[in-house]
């Protein structure tokens, strides 16, 4: 292999990481426990107060109370907050780890 081989290689291998990294690796609160902000009870965090705080809420509601404010909503609005599925990242790091092998292979095979 040469120098210029090596040098792609190490690069790819760095902004794979660096992007698995930050994907896999997500920023979580503190402190475990939050006030809830309609009845004051003292909760977990769990995946979707996790998910608002990363979005700068500041305002947290225990399940219970998210669950009283679902059932006041119109069906749409209700679906949209109760059918939340994962994020896709999966597919995202898979095009972006096979990326750079993709252009190694075609610069290697031209």
């Amino acid at each position: 292999m040469t120098a210029e081989i090596i040098f792609v290689i190490v690069v790819a291998a760095i902004l794979v990481l660096g992007l698995l990294t930050k994907l896999l690796f997500k920023r979580q609160p503190k402190e475990k426990f939050f006030k809830c902000s309609r009845c004051n009870a003292v909760s977990r965090h769990t995946e979707r107060t996790m998910r608002a705080w990363r979005d700068n809420k500041t305002t947290f509601f225990c399940q219970a109370c998210h669950l009283k404010w679902l059932e006041s909503q119109p069906p749409r609005v209700r679906e949209q907050f109760s059918s939340r599925r994962g994020s896709g990242c999966l597919g995202v790091i898979a095009v972006f780890a096979l990326l750079p092998l993709a252009c190694l292979l075609m610069w290697a095979y031209a």
